[in-house]
């Protein structure tokens, strides 16, 4: 049986929170798509594709941040290749590696996001204030750090 202060806990746990947040962000992301050239493209694989935060990563990168099976994240990546928003070359480094890039299609997409993250950001700032949001991007900076 759960006492109280784990109820308490479990209704107001980190994980659970953002977890909340992320799918309320999510949401609002699939929306600003919905009328763009993007709109047919999974909501999964954009997920997958805003993982590489504009970076060029290897596909195991991709699989392990984002707790993805190899098989998953290989299936992402190859409907984000259909769909002309990375660029998959082998890596010269490993004969079962891939390197991801994004493409010129990708970019515009990235271009929108920006534009949507700036906002939901406004949002934040609007609820916490400009210098708790800014407390909070180093505290998730410093997590992230501490995972790795």
């Amino acid at each position: 049986m759960i006492d109280k202060r784990d109820d308490d806990f479990l209704g107001q746990n980190i994980k659970g929170m953002m977890m909340t947040l992320l799918a309320h962000w999510n949401a609002q992301m699939d929306d600003a798509r919905s009328e763009t050239e993007f709109a047919t493209i999974r909501p999964a694989d954009m997920r997958v594709f805003g993982q590489l935060r504009g970076r060029t990563v290897k596909l195991s990168m991709i699989h392990r941040e984002m707790g993805f099976s190899r098989q998953a994240a290989q299936q992402a990546v190859d409907r984000l290749v259909e769909h002309e928003m990375i660029s998959v070359q082998p890596d010269p480094d490993s004969k079962r590696d891939k390197i991801v890039t994004i493409t010129e299609k990708g970019q515009r997409w990235r271009s929108i996001a920006a534009a949507q993250i700036r906002l939901i950001e406004g949002q934040i700032a609007e609820s916490l204030g400009e210098e708790a949001k800014e407390r909070l991007r180093h505290a998730l900076i410093d997590l992230m750090r501490a995972t790795r």
